[in-house]
């Protein structure tokens, strides 16, 4: 079996990869076996060897895995792999509320291959009195900072009823893929991709 491309492999499949590398950074044990995986994951046996099979995983032993090539062969087969020469992506914050704010640690994304180079929100008390390693702008000026930044990348934590608007902006200033924290629905371009994380629709599917 020839090894997948990153943008060949199902969508499913690589969220519960990237869920399990972040399982096995924190796995004390030099091995994992199946049957942590499945007890740490809730995955049924036959979705461990289905996406195992997929990507084409080669670290197994008789017993079970080592830990670290595991995650070692994930991350290369995902394109996570850590490439200390390859430049980082640029991100931005686009909404400084509680949420927003929180993310504002540049060690939040020390490992990401990420970097945030600006914030933005639409009220300018927060933008002034909110702190931070890399430039806070009002909203307004967003699409002149992304395109003059060559910000590809967006994380939106504003208010729903602002997220549509804001999205649109985005998508006109060039931005690539945006990471939709609020519980708005965005309609964007084809060519941009939208990843939605919002925790109240979590809840609501485990309730």
């Amino acid at each position: 079996m020839q090894s997948l491309q990153t943008r060949d492999i199902p969508e499913v499949v690589k969220k519960r990869m990237i869920q399990l590398c972040t399982l096995l950074a924190s796995f004390s044990k030099e091995k994992i076996t199946s049957q942590e995986i499945k007890a740490l994951t809730g995955w049924t046996d036959s979705t461990i060897r289905h996406d195992f099979w997929l990507l084409d995983l080669k670290k197994g032993v008789s017993n079970g895995y080592f830990t670290a090539e595991l995650k070692s062969e994930l991350e290369e087969k995902l394109g996570l792999k850590a490439d200390s020469e390859a430049p980082k992506k640029n991100l931005c914050i686009v909404g400084l509320g509680r949420l927003g704010a929180a993310l504002l640690d540049e060690d939040y994304f020390l490992e990401s291959g990420f970097v945030i180079k600006a914030g933005f929100d639409s009220n300018l008390y927060r933008v002034e009195i909110l702190r931070s390693s890399f430039p806070l702008y009002p909203a307004s000026e967003m699409e002149f900072v992304i395109k003059k930044e060559k910000i590809e990348y967006a994380v939106l934590t504003v208010d729903s009823k602002n997220a549509c608007k804001m999205a649109e902006k985005l998508c006109r200033a060039g931005i690539k893929g945006i990471v939709n924290m609020t519980e708005a629905v965005l309609t964007v371009p084809e060519n941009v991709k939208v990843e939605n994380i919002s925790v109240v629709n979590a809840l609501k599917l485990i309730k």
